[in-house]
């Protein structure tokens, strides 16, 4: 796949897309004025007659995936829908897109597809997993992609030639692999675990522990500093440092954490990182990622536990199950 430039801040505005158990699928348009976030509804489509279980953007195009083993496909900025993808003999678990060019795909039925988005070709799938694929995650150069299944594996892509590079046992089953926004690490979370990888290292650099059930899972960079957040079963988001360090929690819902995007956009004239959770409470929020690190950096004492505001909530009044964000600008 070809190699993308890194996603350009989003402006003053970017898009939420959250999938439901209810089978709906809501678009959301976060806007700054000044120091203020609003949160609007802008569509709703009703996606699929099965729990829509995986969400992903890229360009103007929208996946969405679902227990009805379809793929959804929609035009972002005509906010239409352009039609269905069917490779999959399974429920679709994860998608993924690479730029605007690629979309990844992955499924119970164990296999992974590579389409293009041009004419939505299906180019390749990939099988390496002898059970379902849980999570993928494309290297922001788009040369390499991780995915883990039921089997307890993780298997590096070469997607240059399509072709496994490598496929290593894991302790438990792994749950979510995602990549830092350098690209030079990774995570493997588990129920309990989070697991930091460096590219071309068999080993972890360090393992996370969490008392709590580990629902999403990503890394983030701040002030050239890489942390891992941890959305859990206890409503609380855990931030750890790249050492595996526990720095924080902040309580970000009233019930679980069902998932996290992160995103960055200019708030009062400055850049920022925003951060995206949805949880069962059927509430979209979206918090400033500066609020949550800056009391603990440079930080070694106990645990914090932090009082910190969203910039923004939404209530969509349904259960959310998947989160992704989008810049917006086609």
């Amino acid at each position: 796949m070809p190699t993308s430039t890194k996603r350009e801040p989003a402006q003053d505005s970017f898009l939420v897309m959250a999938g439901t158990y209810e089978r709906i699928l809501y678009g959301i348009e976060a806007r700054s004025i000044g120091n203020q976030l609003t949160l609007n509804p802008q569509f709703i489509f009703p996606a699929h007659i099965g729990c829509i279980k995986a969400v992903s953007a890229g360009g103007r195009y929208l996946a969405s995936g679902s227990t009805d083993e379809i793929i959804k496909l929609y035009d972002l900025k005509k906010r239409v829908e352009l039609g269905s993808l069917h490779e999959h003999t399974g429920s679709v678990t994860a998608l993924q897109f690479h730029g605007s060019t690629h979309l990844l795909s992955a499924s119970e039925d164990g296999a992974i597809c590579i389409f293009r988005t041009r004419d939505w070709e299906p180019l390749k799938v990939l099988r390496g997993h002898k059970g379902a694929v849980n999570s993928i995650a494309i290297h922001p150069s788009g040369k390499l992609a991780l995915s883990v299944a039921q089997d307890r594996t993780i298997v590096i892509w070469n997607l240059l030639t399509g072709q496994r590079a490598s496929r290593t046992k894991t302790p438990q089953i792994g749950e979510i692999v995602a990549w830092s926004p350098s690209g030079s690490h990774y995570i493997v979370a588990y129920a309990t675990e989070v697991q930091v990888y460096k590219v071309g290292q068999a080993e972890p650099l360090t393992t996370v522990f969490s008392q709590q059930r580990i629902l999403s899972a990503l890394i983030v960079t701040y002030m050239n500093a890489d942390y891992v957040l941890c959305g859990c079963q206890d409503k609380r988001v855990r931030i750890y440092s790249a050492k595996g360090t526990e720095l924080a929690s902040v309580q970000f819902h009233e019930n679980r954490i069902k998932g996290l995007s992160a995103i960055e956009m200019t708030l009062d004239g400055t850049v920022h990182t925003v951060l995206v959770s949805i949880s069962s409470d059927g509430r979209i929020k979206a918090w400033k990622l500066a609020d949550m690190i800056d009391p603990v950096d440079g930080y070694s004492g106990a645990v914090l536990d932090l009082q910190i505001e969203p910039l923004a909530t939404y209530n969509a009044d349904v259960r959310l199950t998947c989160v992704t964000t989008s810049s917006g600008e086609f």
